[in-house]
């Protein structure tokens, strides 16, 4: 079974439910009352859209049965995804070929939204009366902060992020369990907690990074964008670290690296290692991962084997971990902020159903847009996606797992910039690894170690900032597109 990691980025390989055989024989239930296609008229709507063979496994042979009359035109958008500036190329892909319908990663809706390019769907949910109060209300309030208060477009699914314990280990060692709402803060003391004795083949620790999060720094930042903070202005030109609360989180993850109570990350360069599994492996307490942590369990991955297949350019890596014995484990939800205590950074959409602003079939457009957002989509997305559904009442996975705590916290209003200077994120994980790494072993102080980390980095800034080119990023250090296979 490949497990796909939620986002869609240039090189990722995109899962897409295959639903179509299950849906045979579904009927359309309690459907809103939109204005539907009349049976007699031919329309053919076209549709932006990964390929056209996975629109059709996906929606397009089950809305054809419901609605006969209705074909589509497929505009393939995978070589979108692979351009230098995706956001431009789907604009160009818009403009060129005038799509009814488009599939948006998010960074493509702001950008068309705020050019005017997509149609405001406040109207259409009115006089339809789509039951929109059933969508999470996240994901609506992510879409419309996005859309400048507007609502562009929708998204049958999120990602977003929980705090795993390990069960076992916490009777153990008499340690209190996890419960919802905690604070970084009082996560790492929980951490602290656990012993931190033993070698490094065997130790336990009390929270380890998720195997995606491979870099020292990203726990500090996680912990900061909790607070709103990112380590660079919105446009990128200056660094925001001499913030005050910069350092103290600094000070604080140091700690845990120093005491062995926090495992931490050695800048893997594939984007994930063997160490990166630790609380698979039943050697950490804690760690905070996406639901694909609980689909693994799920899927059989305690007591196997999960193999790593990550390609980056023309280089392939693969490595198998393999797990001792099934993990008890228990879900909360993520940790946040004393400041925002119902509020998480970590919340995602990657895939936005849109209509064109300049389509000529918006009624039509809309009634496909309303299908795959419907309670008959989603009971059977539901029974073979690996995402979290949008649509409420679907807070319990196909297996019965408890999935409440990924849909308790919303998202947080953050700034941040989709654009950074060429080749600084690369620079700047460097440099923090190596500053990081000497506070946690004692050559510096972490007083001394955040200082130099501040000082390299505003000379590295300054020098990617010479050329004026730019490369366009979700906030990390960089990505890679990685398969998860579990099995033997």
């Amino acid at each position: 079974m490949k497990i796909w990691n939620g986002k869609w980025s240039a090189g990722s390989v995109v899962a897409v439910p295959l639903i179509a055989a299950m849906l045979a024989g579904c009927s359309s239930g309690g459907e809103s009352k939109d204005k539907v296609p009349d049976p007699g008229e031919p329309v053919t709507l076209k549709v932006a859209y990964f390929n056209e063979q996975s629109f059709y496994q996906s929606y397009g042979n089950v809305f054809n049965a419901k609605y006969p009359n209705v074909e589509f035109e497929i505009i393939p958008t995978m070589d979108v995804s692979m351009q230098k500036d995706p956001v431009q190329a789907m604009s160009d892909l818009i403009d060129a070929e005038q799509p009814d319908v488009v599939l948006l990663t998010m960074e493509q809706y702001e950008t068309l939204a705020a050019d005017g390019k997509l149609y405001d769907l406040d109207a259409m949910v009115q006089q339809s009366g789509f039951d929109i109060e059933n969508i999470v209300e996240g994901v609506v309030q992510l879409l419309r902060d996005s859309g400048g208060g507007k609502l562009y477009g929708l998204s049958p699914s999120f990602n977003t992020k929980a705090l795993y314990y390990n069960k076992d280990l916490f009777a153990k060692y008499g340690v209190p369990e996890p419960s919802d709402g905690m604070t970084w803060e009082e996560v790492l003391q929980l951490a602290a907690r656990f012993p931190a004795d033993g070698d490094d083949e065997s130790r336990i620790y009390g929270f380890a990074p998720s195997m995606f999060d491979q870099n020292a720094f990203k726990l500090i930042q996680d912990m900061a964008a909790a607070k709103g903070l990112n380590y660079l202005n919105a446009d990128a030109t200056e660094l925001t670290l001499s913030d005050p609360e910069w350092k103290e989180i600094f000070e604080a993850v140091v700690g845990g690296y120093a005491g062995k109570t926090v495992f931490m990350p050695q800048n893997s360069e594939q984007g994930f290692s063997l160490d990166g599994m630790l609380f698979q492996q039943g050697r950490a307490a804690m760690t905070v991962d996406n639901p694909m942590l609980m689909n693994m369990s799920e899927g059989g991955m305690a007591g196997g084997a999960v193999s790593f297949r990550a390609a980056s350019g023309s280089d392939e890596a693969v490595q198998e971990v393999k797990s001792p014995e099934p993990i008890n484990m228990g879900v909360v939800t993520a940790p946040v902020d004393a400041s925002a205590p119902d509020q998480t950074s970590e919340y995602e959409i990657s895939q936005i159903y849109a209509i064109n602003a300049a389509s000529a079939q918006s009624d039509q457009a809309w009634t496909f847009v309303q299908y795959v957002h419907s309670e008959e989509a989603a009971k059977i997305r539901a029974k073979t996606s690996m995402g979290l559904e949008s649509r409420k009442g679907y807070e319990t996975s196909a297996s019965g797992a408890d999935l409440s705590p990924f849909y308790q916290l919303k998202p947080l209003p953050k700034e941040s910039t989709n654009w950074y200077p060429k080749g600084f994120r690369n620079s700047f994980a460097k440099i923090a690894g190596e500053e990081i790494g000497a506070a946690a072993s004692g050559s510096k102080s972490p007083d001394e170690a955040f200082k130099d980390l501040m000082d390299k980095a505003v000379d590295a800034l300054a020098e990617a900032n010479l050329s004026g080119e730019k490369e366009r990023g979700d906030g990390g250090f960089g990505g890679m597109a990685t398969s998860i296979f579990i099995g033997g």
